[in-house]
């Protein structure tokens, strides 16, 4: 039987002593919203409902990073959220399609309850200007190689759109109301998520409602602004690739899935009153082909200095200076599409740099002093596994039980044969561009090998 984790909202000065069985989530404690910085940002004031949906994202995510799988016993958990807002009926009657959207997203089951408000949250404050007359797109920018490419994308846009670029919190970045401006002089808006989370010194790692919280925030930003759509940047591949082939017993990732986006979309439109669209121009395009597409509209400027890699800079560096690790899936992907596209990057970009060698170990730059660890190894080995597996999907008939499972999530406004032969021609892209990429390594490269070796 599945353990229940249940989780109490309270607000600053209400009674914290949690009930049997409750964890307590306080708001000022174990949750900090800066509204303000949001509304700096869009130059709006938030609604009492806003100001409720950013704290709903934010407990989510606290939940979801204070409850710790217990793989022993399955991935799935049962957590459930009770939170006060203002009007609770109006809540209740959005919650099975939020229940069912992170389901979908986390794999884990999820019951939230919504009750009467008995204290202000405290987020008054005095009327900001507008922002202006303008058509505004959101993009939530992690400084990757996807967002930045779909960024300078924009720039080709008739008409030009005004992007509004989400980055996750930054204390740097705590939003204001100055433009920012790329190096060709395009302007742009750009604010982090202002919520911060503490949980324990280990949180569960997984972390799988990171993209509902951003997506939630891009869609307040996007509802505020007036903004055409709320644009996702990442390729075909990153977003539907995690979904088809899942590491190991985990529930399929689909955090840039447009299933989620849809479901999602769906539930800020019953909170929010209004459709808040999300578009994926990139979704029938891989890593390598959205690349080639910067180069031939001259917009690679810049490109190297995005970031790829999801491993700790304090575990992953050349010497103390930032370096992908260059073996993740994260990685592989990268190098591969820089190799469909016939670009260069800088020498000291990865830290395992040499694909020509026969074991992983021999793969490290000349200049680290690093030693290769058993966890290196089976980080390479699941990132080579990935892209061959992901590579393999391009022979399966499409009706196959994990093809026509993935067709019928994806398939929104158009049928499910459109979708079934986009997705055939994205898989067949990708095993071309992963085996054109191993294969100019030659049959003693490591990433050839059946598996990774020291």
């Amino acid at each position: 039987m599945i353990a229940t984790y249940r989780f109490r909202v309270c607000a600053p000065g209400d009674i914290t002593t949690p009930r049997k069985g409750e964890t307590p989530c306080v708001i000022g404690r174990d949750l900090q919203v800066d509204a303000e910085a949001l509304e700096n940002y869009c130059f709006q004031l938030l609604s009492e409902r806003e100001y409720e949906l950013a704290l709903l994202a934010g407990v989510i995510a606290f939940a979801d990073r204070t409850v710790r799988r217990l793989h022993s016993e399955g991935w799935a958990r049962r957590i459930e959220i009770v939170m006060p807002v203002q009007r609770p009926d109006e809540w209740n009657a959005c919650s099975l399609v939020l229940q069912e959207l992170l389901q979908f997203l986390t794999g884990d089951h999820w019951h939230v309850e919504f009750v009467a408000r008995r204290v202000l949250w405290g987020n008054s404050r005095q009327e900001v200007l507008p922002l202006g007359a303008g058509k505004f797109v959101v993009v939530p920018y992690s400084n990757g190689l996807d967002s930045f490419a779909q960024s300078q994308l924009l720039k080709l846009e008739a008409g030009g759109f005004t992007p509004i670029r989400i980055t996750a919190w930054n204390r740097g970045l705590a939003g204001g109301r100055d433009w920012s401006v790329d190096s060709d002089g395009t302007k742009y808006r750009r604010v982090s998520i202002p919520i911060r989370i503490s949980t324990t010194d280990h949180p569960e790692p997984t972390y799988r409602t990171r993209s509902f919280l951003f997506n939630v925030f891009a869609g307040i930003a996007a509802h505020l602004a007036q903004a055409e759509s709320v644009i996702v940047p990442e390729n075909g591949q990153g977003a539907i690739g995690p979904s088809i082939v899942p590491f190991g017993a985990e529930s399929p990732q689909r955090g840039s899935h447009p299933g989620v986006t849809r479901k999602l979309g769906q539930f800020l439109g019953l909170v929010l009153g209004k459709p808040v669209h999300f578009q994926h121009p990139q979704l029938w395009r891989t890593k390598g082909e959205v690349l080639r597409l910067l180069k031939q509209e001259n917009l690679l400027n810049g490109w190297t200095r995005t970031t790829s890699c999801p491993r700790d800079r304090r575990d992953v560096n050349l010497n103390r200076r930032a370096a992908h690790c260059g073996v993740c899936a994260g990685c592989l992907l990268r190098r591969s599409a820089a190799h469909a596209s016939e670009l260069e990057e800088p020498e000291n970009t990865y830290l395992w740099c040499n694909l020509d060698a026969t074991t992983l170990a021999g793969a490290i730059h000349p200049d680290s002093k690093r030693r290769t660890r058993a966890n290196d190894v089976d980080i390479a080995n699941h990132g080579v596994l990935v892209m061959a597996e992901l590579a393999k999907w391009a022979d399966s008939p499409g009706e196959d039980p994990v093809i026509s499972q993935t067709v019928f999530e994806i398939s929104g406004a158009e049928s499910m044969d459109v979708t079934l032969a986009n997705l055939k021609r994205l898989l067949r892209a990708h095993k071309d561009e992963w085996n054109q990429f191993r294969n100019h390594f030659g049959p003693k490269s490591w990433i050839n090998s059946n598996f990774v070796f020291l």
